[in-house]
């Protein structure tokens, strides 16, 4: 039996408005914002329900140990059955690339995990004997 996977594809990230430095036409870097998009890819509930269990894990480390300064909140992710939108700093961009795919490792692992829980509960009868 071929275990359902989760997956996600990045769609073309998007710059946000940038606010542009005193004085110049350049825009600065450090307050530049891209929005990522990643079209999620989940064979049934039981995958949603692993990516939900994976992303609390991830939101409860963020809040006891904080988030780096240079590292993206997992918090400001929107998620939907089919869909990631998360809007971090330009600077952060592989950061979130990261993030996400920690996150998609774990739910794989949950699902993993959920699939041997229920294979091995499954009561197995025993042949009758005479």
């Amino acid at each position: 039996m071929v275990m359902p996977r989760i997956k996600v594809t990045e769609i073309e990230a998007v710059p946000d408005s940038t606010v542009l430095s005193a004085g110049s036409s350049a825009p600065r870097l450090e307050d530049a914002s891209v929005t990522l998009r990643f079209r999620l890819i989940s064979t049934d509930d039981r995958s949603l329900e692993a990516l939900r269990y994976a992303r609390r894990a991830m939101l409860r480390e963020e809040s006891t140990r904080g988030v780096d300064e240079d590292e993206p909140s997992l918090e400001r992710a929107v998620f939907t059955a089919f869909e990631v939108v998360w809007p971090v700093p330009a600077l952060a961009r592989e950061g979130g690339r990261a993030k996400l795919e920690e996150l998609v490792a774990r739910a794989n692992r949950a699902l993993a995990d959920m699939s041997e829980a229920s294979r091995s509960s499954r009561v197995v009868p025993r042949p009758r004997t005479p």
